[in-house]
C-alpha cells in the first residue's frame, strides 16, 4: 500500500512485536511465565460454568461462588485475566476423531472419509467455531511484599541499588521464595475455582508458550516447543521465541497483523444492572472475537476513603454559596449510590473491584491485494458495529472503538500480557462477576470423540456413550413421528461403527435394511415364512456343556412352546423338572454323536417321547409324551419347525445383526416364543464375552415393553449393560411410551429411565410433564425443545436436546447433519425411499457403497427441494419396483 515519506519514516521508528510483548523468561518446569517488571503468571484452562440451559437459580448460585473467587485473591498484588476466545477452527478435534477408528470394514471407512471431508470442507470456510476459555494470574511479588510482608523481610530481600545488573537479575534462591508463595496462593485460588465449577487445568510451561505464540495468528499453529535460550547454539529470549506475527499497518481504526484486521472495543459506560449470563449474545455474532476481562481488588481501606470524599463533594453540590440546599439531580443521584456502595461493603463480605472489559475483533481472511484490503475493511467496520450493538443490549452499557490505544489494550489481550490500561471500571464483585466472560456452552466428551454433532452454535462437539465420565452408556431417543429420530439413530449407528462393536438392532419394520444391507450384516425377519433360522440349542465358541443358564432359558422357552396350560391338570413345577432333566439329557445324548453334535427340538422331542421317569411313575412319563405331542407344531414339518428346528442359518458373530419383528404380531404363540429367542442372542451378543463393545438398538420401544416378556428383558438390558461394556439404546416417539402416564404407569419404566444417562430429544407436542418430572428437564431446555421445527429439514438437519444426566450444564441443542452419502442412505421419505430401490436396482452391477455415492453425487439434498423427476413422471420407476 502508499504511503507518505513521513509515514515510512515513523514506521521504522515504530517498536517490533517482539519488543512490545512484556515477557522475561519462561523458567523450565515452574509453569509459571515471568514479566519484565517481574511479576509472576499461571495460567489455566477452564471448562467454564456450564449455564446456557441452566435456570436462575442455578445462575445465581454460580454466581455466589464466582463472587467467593473474587473475595480470595489478594489485593492489589494480583491481576486476574479472562481470556474467551471464540476462533474459526476445530483445532485437533478431527486428528483426535481419525484415532478413534478401530474397524477394517471398507464402507466404515468410505462414509467415515465422505463426513471428514464435509467437516473439513466446512472448517477450511470458517462455519465452525472453537471456544477456549483461559484464566491468568498476574502477581506482583514486590507489591505483595510491601503490603503483607514485615519490614525484616523486606530488608532480607534487597531494596534499592544503583546496580543495573542487580536491578534486573534475582538470585535462585530469591526465585524459589516468590513462586513458593505465589504456589501457595494459587492453592487457595483453585479450591474457589473448583468452587465455582470452573474446571480449571493448570498450563504448563509449554502450554503457556503455545497459547501466547497462537494468539497472535489465527491459524498458525505451530508446535516447537519452548527450549531456554541458553541451551540453544546462538542465543534466543523467551519472547524472541514467543514472536508469532508482525504489525504490517496501524492506522486510526484498525491493526494489520499479517494481513488479518483487527480492530479493539472497550467498556465505556457500564449498564444500569448487571444479571449473570450478560456476555452470552457475544458468543452468537458469528464470526472470532476475543472477549478479555482483567479484574483487580484494590486496597479496600483505600477506596472506602475516597466514597467518603466523593461524597462529601456529592453533599457540597447539593449547597449554594450560603449553605442552603438546591436541586442538583446529577449530584443527588451519585450521592445515593455512594451511600448504597458504602453501606453493601461495611455490612457484608462484598469488596470493590476494578474491572477492564475489552473485545477483540478480526476478519477471517488475510488481506492480500487491494481488493482484500477493502473487503476486510468493510467486513471489520460491520462486525465493530454488531459488537458495539451488542454492548448496547446489555442493560444500556456502552463500548467506544480505540484508536489511540488500540495496540497497547490488544497486547494487554495477549495470554498473560495484561496490565493497567485506564479503561478500569469500578463495581462491586457481585458486579464484577456478572461482566467476565466465564459462560461455555458444553464442549462434549473431549476424550473419546467417536461421535460428532454439530449445535446451532456452529460447534462440532464430540459425543461417545462409552466415554469413561459416563456413569452408563446407555441412551434414550425420543422424537414425534417424523422428528427425524430414525435418522439420528442411524448416523450416531454409523459413526459408532468406527469402534467395531457388535450391533443389534430390534425395530417393527425395515426402516435400517438399507444401512445393514449396505454393511454386510445378517437380516433376520421373523415370520413363518422365513428361510432363517436360530438354533436355540447352539453353546457358545469352544464350549460343550450346557451352562446352567443355557438350561434354564431352554426350559422357559419350550414352556411357550407348550402353550400356558400344559398340563392342565398337574402343577407346573414338576413339568418344569422333567423338562429341564430331558434338556440336560438330550445335550447328553447329542453330544456323543460325531456329525450333528448340536441338538435340535426335534431331539427333544423325541427324548420326551420315548421318555421313562427313574421311579416309573407312569404319570409323569405320561406328560414327558404329552409334551411331545405339543411340540411337534415346532418340530419335522410342523408350521413353526423352519424357526426352531433347523441348524442356525445366522451368522451371530457378524458386527451387524437386525430383527424386524414386524411379522410376529399376527400370531401370539410365535411372539411369545420368538421374543424371547431375540432377547437371548441380543443379550449374549451384549453380554462382552467376545471383547467387542456392543450396542443394542431397541427401535419403537413401546412395542417391546407391551411385550411381558420382552419388556422384562429389555430392563435387565438396561440394568446390565454398564459392567459388560455395552450400549441400549431405547428409541420412542415420547417419553409416555416408557414410563406410561398418571393413569397407566408403566412398571417397568423408571427401571429404564434412570439406567440410561443420555437422552437425546427432538420435536415433542403437547404436554411436557413427563419430560419434567421423570427426564429432569427444566424450563429453559423445555421451552429449547417447544422451539424446534415441526419436521426436520429433509436433506439437511434434524434439531434435537442432548441431556446428560439430570445436570443443565451437560445438555446442548445438537443438530444432525448427514453427509450427503449417508442422507441417503438413512433416509425414511417415502419417495426417496422408492426413488433410492430403483436407483439401486437400475445400478445393480456396481458395487452397493459406488451406487450411493454416485446416487449423493447427483442429489446431494436427496429428493424434497426437486419436483417430480421424468422417472416418476413416465411411470418407468413405479413398473421397475413392482418387477
Amino acid at each position: 500500500m502508499p504511503m507518505t515519506h513521513a509515514e515510512h519514516e515513523k514506521k521504522l521508528k515504530s517498536s517490533a512485536v517482539c519488543e512490545l510483548l512484556p515477557l522475561r523468561d519462561l523458567p523450565n518446569g515452574d509453569n509459571v511465565m515471568v514479566r519484565t517488571n517481574g511479576a509472576f503468571v499461571a495460567g489455566y484452562e477452564l471448562r467454564g460454568i456450564l449455564a446456557y440451559f441452566a435456570t436462575d437459580t442455578d445462575r445465581n448460585q454460580t454466581k455466589s461462588m464466582l463472587e467467593a473467587l473474587f473475595r480470595s485473591v489478594p489485593d492489589v498484588s494480583m491481576r486476574l485475566q479472562f481470556r474467551y476466545e471464540i476462533s474459526e477452527h476445530l483445532g485437533d478435534l478431527l486428528d483426535s476423531y481419525v484415532q478413534q477408528h478401530r474397524s477394517e470394514q471398507s464402507e466404515v471407512t468410505a462414509l467415515d472419509a465422505h463426513r471428514l471431508r464435509m467437516w473439513m470442507e466446512k472448517e477450511h470456510n470458517g462455519f465452525f467455531f472453537e471456544n477456549r476459555l483461559h484464566v491468568y494470574f498476574i502477581w506482583d511479588p514486590r507489591i505483595h511484599a510491601k503490603l503483607y510482608h514485615s519490614m525484616q523481610q523486606n530488608r532480607k530481600l534487597g531494596g534499592f541499588t544503583v546496580s543495573q545488573k542487580k536491578a534486573i537479575q534475582r538470585t535462585r534462591k530469591e526465585h524459589e521464595t516468590y513462586l513458593a508463595e505465589f504456589e501457595s496462593i494459587l492453592r487457595g485460588i483453585e479450591g474457589s475455582m473448583e468452587g465455582a465449577n470452573l474446571g480449571p487445568r493448570r498450563l504448563s510451561t509449554q502450554d503457556l508458550f503455545e497459547e501466547l505464540k497462537h494468539s497472535q495468528h489465527p491459524t498458525r499453529r505451530d508446535r516447537r516447543s519452548f527450549v531456554p535460550g541458553e541451551e540453544m547454539l546462538e542465543y534466543r529470549s523467551a519472547r524472541e521465541q514467543a514472536t508469532q506475527a508482525s504489525i504490517l499497518n496501524e492506522t486510526e481504526t484498525y491493526l494489520n497483523i499479517d494481513g488479518y484486521l483487527y480492530s479493539v472495543i472497550s467498556l465505556k459506560e457500564l449498564p444500569d444492572a448487571t444479571f449473570p449470563g450478560m456476555l452470552q449474545n457475544f458468543s452468537t455474532l458469528g464470526f472470532p472475537v476475543v472477549i478479555t476481562g482483567q479484574v483487580v481488588i484494590p486496597d479496600q481501606v483505600k477506596v472506602l476513603k475516597s466514597y467518603k470524599k466523593r461524597l462529601q463533594k456529592m453533599t457540597a453540590a447539593q449547597k449554594d454559596a450560603n449553605g442552603n440546599f438546591k436541586s442538583n439531580p446529577e449530584a443527588e443521584v451519585a450521592q445515593a449510590q455512594l451511600i448504597q456502595v458504602q453501606r453493601e461493603i461495611i455490612s457484608s463480605s462484598l469488596k470493590t473491584a476494578k474491572l477492564s472489559l475489552s473485545v477483540v475483533v478480526r476478519t477471517s481472511q488475510p488481506a492480500v491485494t487491494f481488493a482484500d484490503l477493502e473487503r476486510s475493511e468493510r467486513d471489520l467496520a460491520n462486525r465493530t458495529q454488531e459488537v458495539l450493538n451488542a454492548f448496547t443490549h446489555m442493560n444500556g452499557s456502552k463500548a467506544v472503538m480505540e484508536t489511540i490505544a488500540k495496540r497497547r489494550i490488544f497486547l494487554g489481550t495477549l495470554p498473560g500480557m495484561s496490565e493497567a490500561d485506564k479503561r478500569d471500571q469500578d463495581m462491586l464483585t457481585s458486579n464484577v462477576a456478572d461482566l467476565v466472560p466465564v459462560e461455555m456452552p458444553w464442549t462434549g466428551t473431549r476424550r473419546s470423540p467417536l461421535i460428532l454433532f454439530e449445535t446451532p452454535y456452529r460447534q462440532l462437539i464430540p459425543f461417545s456413550m462409552f466415554d469413561p465420565d459416563l456413569s452408563d452408556a446407555n441412551g434414550l431417543l425420543m422424537a414425534k413421528s417424523g422428528g427425524g429420530k430414525t435418522l439420528a439413530a442411524q448416523q450416531m449407528l454409523l459413526m459408532a461403527a468406527r469402534a467395531n462393536p457388535l450391533i443389534s438392532i430390534l425395530e417393527r419394520g425395515d426402516s435400517y435394511q438399507p444401512l445393514v444391507e449396505l454393511m454386510g450384516g445378517e437380516m433376520i425377519e421373523m415370520s413363518l415364512d422365513s428361510n432363517q433360522t436360530i438354533n436355540p440349542w447352539d453353546l457358545p465358541q469352544g464350549e460343550t456343556k450346557p451352562s446352567n443358564d443355557q438350561i434354564s432359558f431352554l426350559k422357559n422357552l419350550t414352556r411357550h412352546m407348550l402353550g400356558e396350560n400344559t398340563p392342565p391338570d398337574l402343577d407346573i413345577d414338576l413339568l418344569d423338572s422333567v423338562l429341564l432333566e430331558a434338556i440336560a439329557s438330550t445335550y447328553k445324548r447329542c453330544g456323543a454323536k460325531t456329525s450333528n453334535p448340536v441338538p435340535l427340538y426335534g431331539d427333544l422331542a423325541a427324548e420326551l417321547a420315548h421318555w421313562q421317569d427313574r421311579d416309573r411313575n407312569q404319570k409323569i412319563n405320561a406328560m414327558a409324551q404329552m409334551a411331545s405331542t405339543k411340540l411337534r407344531a415346532w418340530v419335522d414339518d410342523g408350521p413353526y419347525a423352519r424357526l426352531s428346528d433347523r441348524p442356525t442359518t445366522v451368522k451371530l458373530d457378524n458386527p451387524w445383526l437386525y430383527f424386524n419383528v414386524e411379522k410376529l404380531k399376527d400370531d401370539p404363540r410365535l411372539e411369545r416364543a420368538m421374543s424371547l429367542l431375540i432377547a437371548h442372542t441380543a443379550t449374549y451378543r451384549a453380554s462382552g464375552l467376545s471383547g467387542r463393545p456392543s450396542i443394542v438398538l431397541l427401535d419403537e420401544c413401546w412395542a417391546l415393553l407391551e411385550s411381558p416378556i420382552l419388556a422384562s428383558v429389555v430392563v435387565q438390558l438396561f440394568r446390565t449393560a454398564r459392567k459388560r461394556n455395552a450400549s441400549v439404546w431405547g428409541i420412542s416417539q415420547t417419553p409416555e411410551d416408557f414410563v406410561g402416564t398418571s393413569n397407566r404407569p408403566n412398571e417397568h419404566g423408571a427401571g429404564i429411565v434412570k439406567n440410561a444417562t443420555t437422552k437425546i430429544i427432538g420435536k415433542q407436542p403437547g404436554d411436557m410433564t413427563a419430560l419434567r418430572e421423570h427426564v429432569h428437564l427444566n424450563e429453559t431446555a423445555l421451552n429449547q425443545i417447544k422451539t424446534f421445527a415441526h419436521h426436520p429439514k429433509k436433506g439437511h438437519s434434524a434439531e434435537f436436546l442432548i441431556a446428560i444426566g439430570e445436570k443443565a450444564e451437560s445438555t446442548h441443542s445438537i443438530r444432525i447433519v448427514p453427509s450427503a452419502v449417508d442422507y441417503w442412505i438413512t433416509t425414511t421419505y417415502a419417495r426417496e425411499r422408492g426413488y433410492r430401490k430403483w436407483w439401486l436396482h437400475k445400478h445393480r452391477q456396481l458395487p452397493l457403497i459406488e451406487a450411493y455415492e454416485r446416487l449423493a453425487e447427483q442429489y446431494p439434498r436427496g429428493l424434497a427441494e426437486i419436483g417430480p423427476l421424468s422417472v416418476e413422471l413416465s411411470g418407468e420407476m413405479q413398473e421397475a419396483l413392482a418387477q
